[in-house]
């Protein structure tokens, strides 16, 4: 998935050598990435990308439920969650082929790949995906990591394990405690472009048996002419989103729903974002806002610091 992962287990006693969990996590990666990975060439995903057919495709079941899970997600967030940006991404220049230098893209252009985004353009009918335009492509970048969490974590369980805390690429989950008997911490990065990854924390949050997901404009971006453009597109104006929201953390039971709520409320407008999970009892939410002067603020729902 192109990141790193971190996995900790408090055990007292356990039947299972390191080597035999080290294995079984690196199979479920493995198997994974070559059904969801856009920068494998050969992967389950990059092939669907690739045909022009419109014909029914036959897919994996871990694909077809994340895209399944993409569907009522998409529907939650009035269309802020949207699987079919792939297109969108290679013109802003954040997709696998992408080059460093690029250019804004034309309106045009713009408006021709926006005829075949739409979560509508992907239909669903088990165990077949089907492209309802020959030029649809998938990016499951946004839910993709989340899901491989809760697939290890749910393993883990199956091993025997009550104390688990899994970590791909910022995304968490957590169950039982940690070393010191206490429920598992979890630092959320200062949001700043020149920061290294978990050297310098904005905020720190207790995880009891739930998973942690943030998305941010100041990791993945690029610069044309001066000017910053944000890896979140907006999938219904095609357009790099611009935004005042530096980061957005999202808490749920799974990691999976956490990682794309995390993306949909980098979309959305504060207002609008509060409004939706103030609306879903399943989900928490903390955004840090740059106000005036540089500064940074951070707003929360009411459960989110509980």
């Amino acid at each position: 998935m192109g990141t790193s992962y971190t996995i900790k287990l408090n055990f007292a006693y356990t039947s299972h050598h390191r080597s035999v969990i080290e294995k079984g996590i690196d199979s479920i990666l493995i198997n994974l990435n070559q059904q969801m990975s856009t920068w494998i060439k050969d992967s389950e995903i990059s092939l669907f990308n690739r045909t022009r057919s419109t014909e029914p495709y036959k897919i994996s079941n871990e694909f077809f439920y994340v895209l399944q899970q993409g569907k009522l997600l998409n529907k939650k967030t009035d269309g802020a969650f949207d699987y079919t940006i792939f297109p969108l991404a290679e013109l802003w220049g954040f997709g696998p082929g992408s080059k460093e230098d690029i250019e804004f893209p034309k309106i045009s252009d713009l408006k021709k790949v926006l005829h075949y985004v739409g979560i509508n353009k992907v239909e669903l009918d088990y165990p077949y995906i089907k492209k309802i335009h020959p030029e649809t492509q998938i990016d499951l970048n946004a839910i993709a990591k989340g899901y491989a969490v809760d697939i290890l974590h749910n393993w883990l369980l199956k091993m025997g394990f009550s104390n688990i805390f899994v970590e791909i690429g910022g995304e968490i989950r957590c169950s039982g405690k940690n070393i010191d008997e206490k429920i598992w911490s979890v630092g959320i990065d200062m949001p700043n472009k020149s920061s290294i990854p978990g050297r310098e924390v904005f905020s720190i949050i207790n995880l009891d048996n739930k998973a942690i997901a943030t998305s941010g404009s100041y990791r993945n971006f690029r610069v044309n002419n001066g000017k910053t453009i944000n890896h979140t597109i907006d999938p219904v104006s095609g357009y790099s989103v611009e935004t005042d929201i530096v980061s957005v953390s999202v808490i749920a039971d799974n990691c999976l729903s956490a990682d794309a709520w995390a993306t949909a409320l980098m979309v959305l407008t504060y207002d609008e974002g509060l409004k939706k999970v103030n609306n879903d009892e399943s989900i928490e939410a903390m955004w840090v806002v740059l106000k005036d002067k540089n500064i940074l603020e951070n707003f929360s729902s009411d459960g989110f610091l509980k």
